[in-house]
């Protein structure tokens, strides 16, 4: 008798475990947004010409001062691990730095690590051989402004 109650208690104790198990909600799974900017890794390597501006109404003519920046390009290199090579702010050497899209799809490029760190820049446009960035840091924002880099060659 004692051991038939155990047997039984033991399968019941079973069975709310495993009926607990089912009606558990698992964590969602993140869901990452369309990027908002559609720029891959291999577009970005090559020669560009590269200009800053601080008001908005300056962006035509610093799109044209990049393109005369040309005669002096801005090298974006292709990475060892994937990424490009590109000068995170205030530093004299290039690293490897990657694109990354935040949950909201915003496109950021910078060292690995979350989208929208610091040291990363916003890409804020990207459309026939002009891309636009901005840095995170509003420190870096404010001292460089915001980036214009035209494909040199594109038409």
């Amino acid at each position: 008798m004692r051991y038939r109650q155990l047997v039984q208690g033991g399968f019941l104790l079973g069975c709310a475990a495993f009926l607990a198990g089912c009606g558990a909600t698992s964590a969602p799974t993140p869901v990452v947004a369309t990027p908002t900017v559609a720029v891959t890794s291999e577009e970005l390597v090559g020669k560009w010409g590269l200009a800053s501006y601080r008001e908005e109404t300056d962006k035509v003519r610093t799109e044209a001062a990049a393109k005369a920046a040309c005669s002096n390009p801005y090298v974006i290199g292709k990475g060892a691990q994937g990424g490009v090579t590109m000068h995170l702010a205030d530093q004299a050497t290039a690293q490897e730095v990657y694109l990354k899209t935040a949950s909201d799809g915003g496109v950021y490029i910078g060292p690995q690590g979350k989208p929208g760190e610091r040291a990363d820049r916003q890409v804020l446009s990207y459309e026939q051989g002009i891309l636009v960035t901005r840095w995170v840091d509003p420190g870096v924002a404010k001292r460089y402004g915001t980036m214009v880099f035209v494909r040199c060659g594109a038409a």
